[in-house]
């Protein structure tokens, strides 16, 4: 099984030699790697060109003034994997990532779209937290109940899916997500649900780091002013905490279950 990775990086040196290199350590090492810098001027490009020198799996291409979704979306159309994913340029995969996705796959004789447990490392790369998230019901994804004010979000990082879903896209689905500045991921997810269960792993395969600069802090109104347009579903503040709790026990519920037959075959 072959990944197709991207990431888009604006004046990302602090954290990209870690986001590469997560790529680069991988166990499984049937992969291509797509970077796109859209115009940094602090050192980033020299940093990319040094950790990829020989390494012909990684192409480093410079797009100047190109939209993040629109760069991202761009590339997961060429790509040939088997399996695509984006990956941020703070963020990281765990060393396991792409062979605990491609064991899963194998054993369930293919699976569109994968996710580990969600996980969160500080801005010094410590592990911080794992949520014990394990089922994301489909419904509820495709009904827009996944976002920062109802059950939280889908996290990206740990994001894994086919070539095939990726098709299924119809050409106003991708207009509809380049049209969002911020929340393509929240719109990708939703319209993924269309086609596809979400299946969680009971494994950690990334994690988004937490860091003063995060745009998903520094930005969180917006994101979620384009989640509203976006047609998410909002519960009245009496029924939110009561949904948010109820799927809190499913999940899990579903996690502890997910990691006990794991912990079976193991000793098998």
């Amino acid at each position: 099984m072959k990944f197709s990775i991207v990431t888009t990086v604006l004046n990302g040196a602090t954290f990209i030699a870690e986001t590469v290199r997560s790529v680069q350590r991988q166990s499984h090492t049937d992969w291509d790697y797509v970077i796109v810098d859209a115009g940094s001027t602090d050192g980033t490009l020299e940093i990319v060109e040094e950790l990829i020198e020989g390494d012909d799996r990684i192409t480093l291409k410079q797009s100047a003034g190109v939209g993040m979704y629109e760069a991202i979306l761009t590339e997961l159309a060429a790509a040939e994997g088997d399996m695509l994913a984006w990956i941020n340029a703070d963020d990281f995969y765990t060393p396991w990532a792409f062979k605990r996705v491609a064991q899963h796959c194998a054993l369930r004789n293919g699976q569109d779209w994968v996710t580990g447990l969600p996980a969160a490392w500080d801005a010094a790369g410590m592990l911080k937290l794992v949520r014990p998230q394990g089922a994301h019901p489909r419904r509820l994804i495709r009904a827009g109940w996944f976002h920062r004010d109802l059950l939280g979000f889908l996290q990206q990082e740990s994001m894994f899916f086919s070539g095939q879903l990726f098709a299924k896209l119809s050409k106003r689905d991708l207009g509809e997500i380049l049209s969002l500045r911020l929340a393509g991921d929240y719109a990708l997810w939703r319209r993924f649900a269309q086609h596809s269960n979400l299946e969680t792993l009971p494994s950690v395969l990334g994690g988004f780091r937490v860091h003063d600069g995060n745009r998903s802090v520094i930005e969180a109104d917006t994101y979620m002013d384009e989640v509203r347009r976006e047609g998410a579903l909002f519960l009245p503040w009496p029924l939110t905490p009561i949904a948010r709790g109820a799927y809190w026990l499913f999940a899990s519920e579903a996690a502890r279950r997910a990691a006990s037959k794991a912990d079976g075959e193991m000793h098998a």
